[in-house]
């Protein structure tokens, strides 16, 4: 037998009030709206449910056992799926999942780790480095809870994004390198040797491409997968890397080396925070995406 929960709630009602008319304007319905809810509940059931007595509707010993039980199950209806789920970061023991290149994480996860761990104190932080395929699945099953950087390939319809600065590229020579000045010259760039960091991270990639373009072809005598070394390398010897900017300007602080422009126009790209579809309305998304959002956002779309 199929029952429309709201008659429940109208047997309820009535059981609390004894009153056919003071059960609908609980429930704020008429009063032959409530009446006919009743018949459907007595004809479903094969019941009367309530006698009409002096003093009001006196429930039936089958209304009695029905109330107890509908009563539980609405209270779960109303407080357990119905309600809409909250996240509070005080408490919360959640582990929180960033999908973050090698620049990624100089970029994003100091002050990101600095906020989390003065709002969400119990909670834990790990950054991992997928790759694309990887990242696409990790983000639509939840193992991932937002990707941070630069991710040209997260196109599909089922992944959101919002934009939060823009970056770009710039090379980085020992000081009192042979190249002097601001900017070095085209001659100088192809001159020159260079160190290239492939750490997986696609602004590389773009500049490769700007340069390809233009047929600009540079001496690489180093490739290397990380950018630990780079600092030391480059203080050390004339070589040239190419790198983001925000990188370059942690790697100078050390005063052993220095920014130079690079000699080609290289376009600025958006870093970006990604998620999927699937957990835009969840609270712990919403909550996270505020925190990255505050943290690095320089724009007000």
């Amino acid at each position: 037998m199929r029952l429309d929960l709201n008659l429940l709630r109208v047997l309820l009602a009535i059981y609390d009030t004894g009153s056919v008319t003071a059960a609908a304007k609980r429930l704020k319905m008429s009063q032959p709206a409530a009446s006919a809810a009743l018949a459907r509940l007595r004809e479903s059931l094969g019941d009367a449910l309530f006698i009409r007595q002096v003093d009001g509707m006196s429930p039936t010993p089958r209304a009695q056992r029905l109330a107890g039980k509908a009563r539980e199950v609405l209270d779960a209806i109303d407080h357990d799926i119905l309600r809409a789920p909250e996240f509070d970061p005080l408490v919360c023991s959640d582990e929180f999942v960033f999908s973050l290149s090698a620049i990624g994480e100089i970029v994003f996860l100091p002050k990101l780790v600095q906020h989390i761990r003065a709002t969400a104190p119990s909670a834990r932080i790990r950054g991992v480095s997928l790759a694309p395929a990887q990242l696409e699945e990790a983000l639509r099953a939840g193992e991932v809870d937002l990707a941070l950087g630069y991710f040209p390939d997260l196109r599909k319809a089922e992944f959101f994004q919002r934009r939060l600065f823009s970056h770009d590229l710039v090379c980085l020579v020992r000081t009192g390198h042979r190249i002097k000045g601001l900017r070095m010259t085209l001659a100088q760039f192809q001159a020159a040797e260079h160190a290239f960091v492939k750490d997986g991270s696609r602004s590389q990639e773009m500049f490769e491409e700007v340069l390809a373009k233009q047929g600009i072809q540079r001496n690489i005598v180093l490739h290397t997968a990380h950018y630990m070394s780079i600092p030391t390398i480059i203080a050390e010897s004339d070589l040239v890397v190419v790198l983001p900017r925000t990188v370059a300007n942690v790697f100078a602080d050390s005063k052993r080396v220095r920014i130079v422009t690079p000699p080609v126009e290289i376009p600025h790209y958006d870093l970006k925070v990604y998620w999927h579809r699937r957990f835009a309305k969840d609270p712990k998304s919403k909550w996270l995406r505020s925190v990255v959002t505050e943290v690095f956002a320089t724009d007000t779309d």
